[in-house]
């Protein structure tokens, strides 16, 4: 196994549109110098078929063309769904005041008059790009805020209502004897503990996003923050019945990592093998040196595995996998989404697969070496 590789940021694409190719080969020049990526366009029925094939992140449109202008051409934009929040520029010989009104009724956000000066159309589209990203993460978190209302009303209800029906279980009984009083208060206390621990890790997800806690790296050696993990959890595995066995070599393994950030890791990774694997199974945990000398810690459980479409979501936010908890713990579906991005912050990485014979999965986390 291997650590994945890391993720590049894709430059801003941008669309060109103009009938003439010297006014083209100019624009296409100052944005290539800048970084971005652009695909020219001849004509509008030219553009509209580039959109039809990738979507760009803005556009610059000139206005008088032949056929079809641009004011059409922006006008047929807003008219696909999927290219509605596209910025669109125009880019024209002519000043006059009814063309700019125009150009904006028809939905473009921007005008500027040839000739122009390569700053001020760089300053533009850097502007509108960054205009255009705030709109976009404001819609990510609107759509990120209704889903975790889902999430509230769906992993809290039921918890709720098992509380209630237990509290009314227990009044209903004249004189309990103690060994089933124990037994409905053991599972109020569990139902708490599952509620507790969904919405820590909302608050968590929820807190990385704004940054409030910066890291703070250190040497921390792998088998020790391993070992307390694992002895931590050792009370949920017992009540499944679940064996936690870890397996390291005798040389020391030194991270450079954050202890809370590798703490938050390690106890995701080990909650949800308890919670994923069927009682009486065996969750085997290694810390071992990687190719490359990449210090690794493995846990493997026995439990479903993975299906092609887990795989597709496995470390996206709000994602629900197939399988379902063993035990009836709640899910919120943002566990390995804060450990891929906690993994990531520490320049680490984490994987997750099938086992070999398919008899569980595999999560690897590789971090640095001190």
């Amino acid at each position: 196994m291997s650590h994945c590789p890391a993720t590049s940021i894709r430059p801003h694409k941008i669309l060109v549109v103009d009938d003439q190719d010297a006014n083209i080969q100019l624009v296409c020049g100052f944005l290539l110098r800048e970084g971005y990526e652009v695909e020219p366009a001849s004509n509008g029925p030219m553009a509209l078929e580039r959109l039809a094939s990738q979507l760009p992140d803005l556009i610059l449109m000139d206005v008088l063309m032949p056929g079809m202008d641009g004011f059409a051409v922006c006008e047929r934009i807003r008219l696909i769904p999927e290219c509605a929040s596209i910025p669109v520029i125009f880019l024209s010989a002519a000043d006059e005041s009814e063309f700019i009104v125009k150009a904006l009724e028809s939905g473009g956000v921007d005008y500027i008059t040839k000739p122009f000066r390569q700053v001020e159309l760089i300053a533009r589209v850097r502007t509108h790009l960054a205009l255009k990203s705030s709109r976009d993460r404001m819609a990510t978190l609107l759509s990120e805020k209704d889903q975790l209302m889902e999430v509230l009303a769906h992993d809290l209800k039921n918890p709720l209502f098992a509380i209630s029906l237990a509290v009314q279980t227990l009044r209903s009984k004249e004189n309990p004897n103690p060994a089933f009083q124990a037994r409905v208060m053991d599972h109020i206390e569990s139902t708490v503990l599952d509620m507790t621990a969904s919405i820590e890790a909302l608050l968590s997800q929820k807190a990385e996003e704004r940054s409030e806690f910066p890291l703070t790296f250190q040497q921390i050696n792998l088998q020790a923050a391993v070992k307390d993990a694992i002895q931590a959890m050792r009370p949920a595995a017992n009540a499944k019945q679940m064996t936690l066995e870890m397996k390291s070599p005798a040389t020391s393994i030194v991270v450079l990592a954050d202890a809370q950030a590798l703490r938050h890791i390690l106890d995701n990774l080990l909650s949800n093998a308890i919670k994923f694997s069927p009682p009486g199974s065996t969750i085997a945990v290694s810390t071992i040196m990687m190719p490359e000398e990449m210090p690794a810690c493995l846990v493997m459980d026995e439990g479903p595995g993975f299906t092609a479409q887990d795989e597709d979501g496995l470390f996206q936010k709000y994602s629900r996998l197939s399988a379902r908890p063993t035990g009836g713990e709640s899910s919120t579906g943002l566990g390995l989404a804060i450990v891929k991005m906690l993994a990531e912050r520490m320049s680490g990485t984490v994987k997750a697969e099938n086992r070999p014979d398919r008899s569980g999965a595999v999560f690897t986390l590789c971090l640095p070496p001190a």
